[in-house]
């Protein structure tokens, strides 16, 4: 399928179904107030209680401590973690300044290792002996 087929198909599609998805019965999620809400505080703000089950360890002291003690463990265990992680970063980032020294040093040996005038020169033959 050639790419202007394919436009005009994506284009007829797109005109004939837009209209489904902005359909007029839609449930509006946001809407004005009326007079009669902006009036009453209580529509605007309601109390909102915690349901009884937490309401009940809310009340008891030995649970909250209980739940205090979990989170601070959770915390120190947390810091730890990040401690690790920070420190093996810092490992592989001396691993790599390492590796790059080596790569480089392997490079000038590889060079140097080719060049004729590094070479040592043969010793001379002693005048008379050729």
């Amino acid at each position: 399928m050639n790419t202007k087929t394919l436009i005009y198909i994506l284009g007829a599609m797109l005109l004939t179904g837009g209209n489904s998805w902005a359909a007029d019965d839609a449930e509006a999620t946001i809407r004005l107030m009326g007079k009669a809400e902006s009036e009453l505080p209580d529509a605007v703000t309601k109390k909102i209680e915690l349901p009884e089950h937490l309401r009940l360890l809310a009340a008891d002291p030995e649970d909250q401590e209980a739940v205090v003690g979990k989170a601070e463990n959770g915390l120190a265990k947390a810091n730890e973690r990040q401690a690790h992680r920070e420190q093996g970063q810092d490992q592989a980032a001396e691993a790599r300044e390492r590796n790059a020294e080596m790569k480089e040093g392997a490079k000038e040996n590889r060079e140097s290792r080719g060049r004729s005038e590094d070479h040592p020169t043969p010793p001379e033959t002693p005048p008379g002996q050729n």
